[in-house]
């Protein structure tokens, strides 16, 4: 009697089929894993950039105060932009700062006082992109303002804002690096109760 040693051709062929099949599967998985990640990543890092702008926002804002030429302290405020005078490099000069969503961006421009006497020339108004991947929503305006009055569950000014009523403003921004797809944009919100308007 013979006994058989080995395997046959097709035996081999469905064995290299079956692995073939594993890799393919394995491959395909590492590179969807990879996409993930990656969005994942995005997603962080556009967390991150937009805390990171809140906290400065929220800072600048807060120390808010007159114009170096003697101008109020809040020179424009808009649901999407928001114009302010604040010493943001510390030099004992109160820069222009301006906040405000075009495109997508929320976009600062600053500008220093210049001359003899102090003038703000907006033309050199300096500008960065701070936050990528701004959702714009219509129902949440990215600044909503309040006066002397608000304990917390009263309705925002209505527009246009006085400036000289502003006491507190609230940022709200949605972000996403993916709108087309889930998961759903990042809500971040601040309140900031501007230090030099306190009337108590």
């Amino acid at each position: 009697m013979m006994t058989r040693k080995g395997f046959s051709l097709f035996e081999v062929l469905i064995v290299t089929g079956l692995f073939a099949l594993v890799l393919l599967a394995v491959v395909s998985l590492r590179g969807n894993l990879d996409i993930l990640e990656n969005i994942i990543d995005q997603r962080l890092q556009s967390r991150s950039d937009l805390a990171q702008t809140l906290q400065i926002f929220v800072t600048e804002l807060r120390s808010a105060g007159p114009s170096s030429v003697g101008g109020y302290p809040i020179e424009s405020a808009a649901s999407s932009s928001l114009i302010f005078f604040s010493d943001i490099d510390k030099d004992g000069m109160f820069e222009r700062v301006r906040y405000s969503m075009a495109s997508g961006t929320i976009v600062k421009g600053v500008v220093e006082p210049t001359g003899n006497p102090l003038v703000y020339v907006t033309s050199t108004e300096a500008t960065t992109t701070v936050v990528n991947y701004v959702v714009p929503k219509a129902a949440v305006p990215m600044f909503s303002y309040y006066d002397a009055n608000y304990t917390g569950g009263e309705d925002a000014m209505t527009s246009p804002v006085s400036v000289a009523d502003v006491r507190i403003v609230k940022i709200s921004i949605y972000a996403d690096v993916d709108p087309e797809h889930s998961p759903q944009p990042v809500f971040f919100t601040n309140t900031v109760n501007i230090r030099n308007l306190r009337s108590n």
